[in-house]
């Protein structure tokens, strides 16, 4: 801190990270009131900083110039802007629209024009359902972020799944100091959340709550909030009009607790099956007031960069995110609402627009994993000739510096987990648990989930997420998330890297 004004020097006093530079992800936070995040997430934000940050000081001489392998982005596949979406951005620029500020909850057209769309998907309210319902926010993450500070305060709970979408689990205890706890998805309930063991969930921490803190705070804590994600994130399993005896179970465990469902739809739009699509909580009438919904243009149509997401919910949250958005930052961008109301409309041209979209879309999708199969697990699980010849041209057109036989036998000792391979979306869960124990020529043991992962960023520099990162309910289990929104291509290339480097093992 030598020669630095004493303006800066204030400033890292009461940040002290700040003072250095540090690679890869921002710092992650911490805990509103306690100043440390609880024991479920801290075990996140390790393995997170190990994914983010820790691994680029393991980078050696034979990975120094090889580009990242990461297998662990968010990001969805790379597709042309929705074309509505993309015209209603154009026409507001080129008709120089920009010049007044919009309305806090977001421009009051580009919401009439939704409500209509959420009306023809069902939703519906027990009272007046209107464009006051609605409310746009700078993403999904950010309206997260707002509804986590509006229904919980500290020591309340948000309860998620695990495994869940593990950057989601900081947000709650960041703004209001609630603390986040998991509720274990099971193979035994096909990694379908189960509403009996949801209910006894919410009873067991409650009682706990109450015995911690009785009356102390002038309230006491309870479970707010339960977050459905559907289609799930990372599982990518669909609750539709198939599972509904699921999703009103859910919601009247819910209902009957006082807990809140946030039900976050960003996923909805890849789903595979397009006959069934995710049946959103917000379709049931009596569920409408005890749910906050949120989506977005991220994952699907797009458009992820440029932030645009949606909350639907009772006036009186739509009020709260109102003045929060009032006190940070005024009003919310006027783009993001016209991008929102060009995916969701009834217009007939959106209907044509949107099988022509996404269909091609969905069919990638597919034929990625089709393709990851067979990287994984070999060729011969393969039995449509037609399909076993275009994915085995892939493999030998694109694994150039790779032993392709091996690629096409698929990679020992791992393998998908049991009943997980996704309906929707773009993330896979691998089970590398038959890797325990052994040893790489470097010497390093494979004794877990991080070994493993620093075994393959040396070797190749691969990353991908951990089971740790996102609450894998069996801890004896190494488990990674890989995404197929990487090109065939990359696909290939780091899938073949890996098939090389965990064949050495011993």
């Amino acid at each position: 801190m030598q020669n630095m004004p004493d303006s800066l020097k204030r400033v890292i006093e009461r940040d002290p990270i700040l003072e250095h530079r540090v690679r890869g992800l921002p710092n992650l936070g911490k805990n509103l009131v306690e100043g440390q995040f609880s024991k479920e997430v801290n075990k996140i934000y390790d393995a997170f900083g190990l994914y983010g940050n820790e691994l680029y000081a393991l980078e050696n001489e034979r990975i120094k110039n090889i580009p990242s392998r990461s297998l662990g982005g968010g990001s969805p596949m790379k597709t042309p802007a929705f074309p509505l979406c993309k015209e209603a951005l154009i026409s507001m620029i080129s008709n120089d629209e920009l010049s007044d500020y919009p309305m806090a909850a977001g421009d009051e057209e580009s919401r009439k024009v939704i409500l209509e769309y959420l009306k023809q998907e069902g939703f519906k309210s027990s009272g007046n359902f209107t464009a006051d319902n609605i409310i746009f926010t700078v993403s999904s993450t950010h309206a997260f972020n707002i509804i986590s500070s509006v229904i919980a305060r500290p020591h309340d709970v948000i309860l998620m799944t695990g495994p869940n979408y593990g950057l989601f689990t900081f947000v709650p205890e960041r703004v209001s100091g609630a603390t986040v706890e998991i509720l274990p998805l099971a193979k035994e309930d096909n990694w379908y959340v189960n509403p009996q063991k949801l209910a006894n969930r919410i009873d067991e921490i409650n009682l706990k709550l109450r015995e911690t803190y009785g009356e102390a705070l002038g309230y006491t804590p309870k479970v707010v909030a339960f977050l459905n994600e559907n289609p799930h994130n990372p599982l990518g399993k669909v609750m539709s009009e198939k599972n509904k005896e699921i999703l009103e179970k859910i919601g009247d465990v819910c209902f009957e607790k006082g807990v809140f469902v946030i039900d976050d739809l960003i996923y909805r739009d890849l789903t595979y099956d397009r006959d069934n699509l995710a049946k959103p909580m917000a379709s049931y009438e009596k569920y409408f007031d005890n749910t906050i919904t949120i989506t977005g243009l991220s994952k699907s149509y797009g458009l992820a960069s440029i932030r645009a997401g949606m909350v639907v919910a009772n006036e009186v949250i739509i009020r709260a995110i109102r003045n929060k958005i009032f006190q940070t930052m005024d009003s919310s961008p006027v783009l993001q609402g016209r991008a929102l109301a060009g995916a969701f409309n009834t217009s007939a041209e959106r209907q044509r627009e949107y099988a022509n979209y996404f269909n091609p879309i969905i069919e990638e999708y597919k034929y990625r994993l089709e393709l990851l199969k067979v990287l994984i697990n070999g060729l011969d699980v393969v039995t449509d000739r037609n399909l076993r010849s275009k994915l085995e041209n892939d493999i030998r057109n694109y694994a150039i510096d790779y032993n392709v036989n091996q690629i096409l036998e698929g990679i020992p000792n791992v393998d998908f987990v049991e009943g997980t391979l996704p309906e929707s979306g773009f993330f896979e869960m691998l089970d590398f648990t038959g890797l325990k124990n052994k040893v790489g020529e470097n010497g390093r043991v494979i004794s877990d989930e991080k070994e493993l992962l620093k075994y393959m960023y040396e070797q190749e520099k691969i990353k991908l997420i951990l089971g740790q990162s996102i609450s894998w309910p069996n801890e004896d289990q190494l488990i990674g998330r890989v995404t197929t929104a990487l090109s065939r291509e990359n696909l290939v290339e780091h899938f073949g890297a890996m098939n090389k480097c965990l064949r050495k093992l011993k």
